[in-house]
């Protein structure tokens, strides 16, 4: 088996795709395609070609025409929705890949895809802390919605009885802390500015445990924010305090490649936990948003697809992520 495996890939490519077998004294015999079917009416009729090209003493036949429509969605409409919501070359072929070596009587294909695409991407979570505060900075590209993000994430934990503090990185610009105080007075959260960071580091020190999570928010500039943040993080050591910092990555879905992949480099330096993907509900297009943070080793944390601070935030779970890419929304 291992031989003929290695011969097939070897004379058609690493896509070779094995259709039927059989094992008999001595040997193996393989039915290989170079070529994924593109739905379970093709697959159906390259098994039953397999099964006579297999039979004791039969001579190579062609693969026939697919038979017509039967009693399934067809493979193509996968591939249809996965490109339509810009799911690269490579993450189609991948899927469907994944749905023929499924393919079940009892599934329907787009069930099968769904199982398929949440696997294709990674989840991540905020690292738990106990007994200390945990600071969490969300940064990103200006414009991908870091504050009413932030916003989101501190009203989830309000709601789950965490003592909450929203902190910002810029102060400078007109209307940013103002922004941040409407949505701290929602909230019902204190709001602060990291102008002082040796002040703010020494206060979290003097009172250990007053805070729960620390949010902030940057200010758009990845690379000042992270040194920032760094330099925040060696005033709360030097300080005593104890807290535990994370960075989540913010990515708007309705961003150029080019802008996501600059974003995503700068923000290698301070190692995010995870991402967040905002404004799916804004594009067609969600996909090459997720791929892209996928491809830099990032797990998704969240997805948002709207203004309200509850009902717009969502963790990213598995059937979350394969809405966004057979669907191009959140259901």
């Amino acid at each position: 088996m291992r031989d003929a495996l290695l011969a097939a890939r070897r004379d058609l490519g690493a896509r070779a795709v094995v259709v039927d077998q059989r094992t008999e004294p001595g040997g193996v015999s393989l039915v290989v395609s170079d070529t994924v079917p593109r739905s379970t009416q093709i697959l159906g009729a390259m098994r039953e070609s397999a099964a006579r090209m297999l039979a004791p003493g039969a001579e190579p036949v062609s693969t026939p025409e697919p038979p017509p429509a039967r009693r399934r969605t067809p493979l193509a409409d996968v591939e249809r929705r996965l490109r339509e919501h810009g799911g690269s070359p490579e993450l189609r072929e991948s899927v469907l890949e994944g749905v023929v070596g499924l393919e079940s009587d009892d599934s329907h294909p787009l069930d099968l895809a769904a199982k398929v695409v949440s696997e294709q991407f990674s989840v991540a979570s905020l690292p738990v802390v106990a007994g200390q505060t945990a600071v969490v900075a969300l940064i990103g590209q200006s414009g991908t919605g870091k504050t009413t993000t932030i916003a989101k994430l501190a009203g989830r934990m309000v709601r789950a009885g965490r003592r909450v503090v929203l902190a910002t990185l810029d102060s400078g610009r007109l209307g940013v802390e103002a922004q941040m105080r409407a949505f701290g007075a929602e909230l019902r959260v204190a709001t602060i500015s990291l102008d002082d960071p040796v002040r703010i580091a020494a206060e979290l020190g003097r009172v250990p445990g007053r805070v729960d999570v620390l949010l902030i928010d940057g200010s758009g500039d990845e690379r000042r924010d992270i040194a920032a943040l760094k330099a925040f993080e060696d005033h709360c050591r030097a300080a005593g305090a104890r807290a535990q910092f994370s960075t989540l990555l913010v990515l708007a879905a309705t961003a150029s490649e080019d802008a996501i992949r600059s974003s995503i480099a700068a923000a290698e330096a301070v190692g995010p936990v995870g991402t967040v993907i905002t404004k799916i509900d804004e594009t067609d297009r969600p996909l090459p948003a997720l791929e892209q943070a996928r491809d830099a080793g990032l797990g998704l944390a969240f997805l948002t697809n709207g203004p309200d601070l509850e009902e717009h935030f969502h963790r990213a779970r598995p059937e979350r992520i394969a809405d966004v890419a057979l669907l191009g929304r959140i259901a």
